[in-house]
């Protein structure tokens, strides 16, 4: 069961908020937050999506993937799929003092990612309304594109779909809550003819309930994948717990592991047309 509208609201309430970290020129600050309560979704769904990756060239035949990421900030999923750093790599390079990427210097920055050797076979476009975030993983080559837009309040633009247009997979892993199925259905709808796969981690107890919904209307099957659950981070405070502790009982969702281990986790879905999923 889905929460309603003042529900996912009263959560959104309760829940951490990263909001002043996400509109900076440097990233500094979001991985300064974030690291504060050991944020590793990025990093802990880095294997799940190599490996929907690999099973999406298989059934497709392709080498070469275009991939949305819905929620992208600074690029952080582009960094880490496009190279071999871990998110603790990120973490030092930018926050300790003598880290690569302390000083704020864009020509150090796309220097630091392009000695890294960044993948080409596979391609960013990236969604979020933090135009400075998205401006800055252009800057550095993460993103092939990057669609800077509040995709709950207006639809896109003709260049932006044409951005989204021909994408294999839509990838998020921590806007669902912020992000409704307002949102995916019109990045898809922009991508539909290519007909990508969707892989989404949302952050428990947001429900993707009506996200499934808007996506059958393309055609898409979506699993719930548990072998696939991983940790988001860390709680911030008593109150955040108890919030989300309590709605997850209200909606009836196992929190075994949010009373047991101090961090939310998130559930992995997985959409894609009939027959394809593996």
């Amino acid at each position: 069961m889905a929460p309603s509208g003042a529900g996912r609201a009263n959560i959104q309430g309760a829940k951490h908020d990263f909001a002043a970290a996400y509109n900076s020129k440097w990233p500094h600050a979001y991985f300064r937050a974030h690291l504060s309560l050991d944020y590793v979704i990025p990093d802990r769904a880095k294997p799940v999506f190599e490996r929907i990756f690999a099973d999406c060239r298989r059934v497709r035949k392709k080498t070469r993937l275009k991939i949305i990421d819905v929620g992208c900030s600074y690029g952080i999923n582009a960094a880490l799929l496009r190279t071999d750093l871990s998110l603790d790599d990120l973490y030092a390079a930018y926050l300790r003092p003598s880290g690569s990427l302390s000083r704020r210097h864009e020509i150090e920055h796309r220097a630091f990612f392009r000695n890294r050797g960044l993948r080409d076979d596979i391609q960013f476009v990236g969604v979020d309304p933090s135009f400075r975030a998205v401006r800055y993983a252009r800057v550095l080559g993460l993103l092939e594109a990057g669609i800077m837009a509040d995709l709950e309040t207006r639809d896109l633009t003709v260049e932006e779909r044409c951005d989204l247009a021909g994408a294999d997979i839509v990838i998020s892993t921590g806007c669902v809550g912020y992000a409704t199925e307002r949102t995916f259905a019109r990045v898809y709808a922009a991508s539909a003819t290519s007909r990508p796969w969707v892989v989404a981690f949302a952050m428990h107890p947001f429900s993707y309930d009506n996200i499934a919904m808007a996506l059958r209307d393309f055609g898409l099957e979506t699993r719930l994948e548990d072998r696939f659950r991983q940790r988001q981070r860390r709680f911030s405070t008593v109150k955040e717990r108890r919030a989300i502790l309590t709605a997850m009982t209200k909606l009836g969702m196992e929190d075994r592991l949010e009373r047991t281990t101090g961090y939310i986790y998130a559930s992995c879905h997985v959409s894609a047309s009939p027959g394809e999923l593996v």
